[in-house]
């Protein structure tokens, strides 16, 4: 795998592609859990080719159901992640290494203010 390290910048300008591959990703795996058997071998193999079209970019896919992903990222001289769910307008959050999704955190936490 390459070193990538993303910016919010730069991790919002892949989510067009992005948000097509997990959202495949996410309904791929939903179809695999209802199918029998003998299906499955062809879903599995196309939802194993989507994971490697996020892995080739470096993003990290933490939850097939959630579509819940994590860019590589820094914070300062922190390695962190920034962390984005399916669904969600944009990468808004982020969390150390070890903190997972429970531990999210805003970027910018005056962007989420009620108006």
């Amino acid at each position: 795998m390459r070193d990538i390290c993303y910016t919010p910048e730069s991790a919002n300008k892949t989510l067009p592609d992005v948000r097509k591959v997990v959202e495949r990703i996410v309904e791929l795996k939903n179809e695999i859990d209802q199918l029998a058997i003998q299906k499955r071998k062809e879903r599995i193999e196309e939802l194993s080719l989507q994971i490697s079209k996020l892995s080739e970019r470096g993003i990290e896919i933490k939850d097939l159901d959630l579509g819940l992903i994590d860019f590589p990222a820094k914070r300062f001289d922190e390695q962190v992640y920034l962390c984005w769910k399916l669904g969600e307008p944009e990468v808004l959050y982020w969390h150390d290494l070890t903190s997972g999704f429970r531990g999210r955190r805003l970027l910018r936490p005056a962007a989420l203010k009620a108006t």
